[in-house]
């Protein structure tokens, strides 16, 4: 009887350290309704243009091959994709935008306004760097997968 209850203690605590994987993801609410609305707001292409698909069943935000994970709300902030500058962040920081929080997609899409807008130039990336710095949560040995590394003013 004692060993019946090691085993089964045993399976309980496989399973609880097992579940935290499994539960860090909701599946995703984002239909193709969603995302045609906000074509029709001007946010987002066409689909026959960027071929964007919706998420509703994926358990997890994952890519195929030539694809990239972009949550609505950043589309909603003012982020605007293809963009050589934000690929270029991306790429040099070895990040993906869903490791971005929705406060630095805000302070990318700002910086991007402040150089075309008020400084007449394509958003540089030296500037950048010298007012931004990258700060992975919890750690840079292990960045959630969400939300897991922002941009924050130095």
């Amino acid at each position: 009887m004692g060993g019946k209850k090691a085993d089964s203690k045993g399976s309980k605590k496989e399973t609880k350290e097992a579940a935290p994987s499994n539960d860090t993801w909701k599946r995703s609410k984002c239909t193709e309704a969603d995302l045609q609305s906000l074509v029709d707001e001007g946010l987002l292409q066409d689909q026959s243009v960027v071929q964007w698909r919706p998420t509703v069943s994926d358990p997890a935000p994952y890519e195929c091959t030539k694809e990239i994970v972009l949550f609505q709300h950043f589309i909603e902030q003012g982020l605007t994709l293809p963009s050589d500058f934000l690929r270029g962040l991306l790429y040099h920081y070895g990040i993906q935008i869903h490791h971005q929080n929705p406060n630095s997609i805000l302070h990318i899409s700002i910086f991007v306004h402040l150089c075309e807008a008020f400084l007449g130039v394509e958003p540089h990336f030296n500037l950048f760097r010298y007012l931004f710095r990258v700060k992975p949560q919890p750690s840079e040995k292990a960045i959630s997968v969400e939300g897991g590394c922002g941009f924050q003013l130095r």
